[in-house]
């Protein structure tokens, strides 16, 4: 009887510390979801305030354009890299080839 009260007490232990354990891991997964979810929000707080940030600076440029007197860029115009001969032909890149 003597052996088994201290093996009692022992086996409550073990499992008082797997409850423990379980609980500790648990709180940590809760800690890592917690912080996953700040950090999406976060990340679509500063998305949206570069979008709008972007969206100013662009009616600023069109306003200055507008003051200034500057036609407004249009998709059509080719880019410097890909304008075309008046023949129809693609001309070569100005600059040479990039390696």
């Amino acid at each position: 009887m003597n052996n088994t009260i201290p093996m009692f007490f022992l086996a409550g232990a073990l499992v008082v510390l797997a409850g423990c354990e379980a609980a500790e891991q648990s709180a940590q997964k809760l800690v890592e979801k917690a912080e996953e979810a700040v950090q999406e929000v976060a990340r679509e707080a500063i998305s949206e305030t570069v979008n709008e940030l972007n969206k100013q600076v662009d009616d600023i440029q069109q306003s200055a354009n507008e003051v200034l007197g500057k036609p407004e860029p249009s998709e059509e115009q080719p880019d410097d890299e890909h304008k075309q001969a008046p023949s129809g032909e693609v001309l070569p890149p100005a600059a040479g080839v990039e390696t």
